[in-house]
């Protein structure tokens, strides 16, 4: 319980708020990673190259969106970007630009 408390004030003091970190968690617990690179895969989607977004990553952005409905993308993807890192899901990655949330859109498909 003490990890979750720290980890949501740390969020609060980024300007995320707490729900918003759980969200992210709960999103990441329902659908992990595992699972997320399956369908990826399934869809012939997979990674050749690295990529600056990678498709697990662009694959829960798309469920961010949904998540996070009345926010505009690029307070999705700093909110994703947060909670997948408090969470264990997300070295060291920096957020993206709006053109390069696009592309990487276009991109997964």
């Amino acid at each position: 319980m003490g990890t979750c408390v720290t980890r949501c004030q740390a969020g609060a003091a980024s300007g995320i708020a707490a729900r918003d970190v759980v969200d992210v968690g709960l999103l990441a617990r329902v659908y992990p990673a595992s699972a997320v690179d399956r369908a990826v895969e399934a869809c012939g989607r997979r990674e050749r190259r690295s990529w600056v977004l990678p498709a697990r990553l662009v694959l829960y952005f798309v469920l961010g969106l949904a998540l996070f409905s009345p926010d505009p993308y690029l307070e999705v993807m700093r909110k994703l970007t947060y909670g997948l890192r408090q969470v264990g899901l997300l070295g060291a990655w920096r957020e993206p630009d709006k053109p390069s949330i696009s592309l990487a859109r276009r991109r997964l498909g």
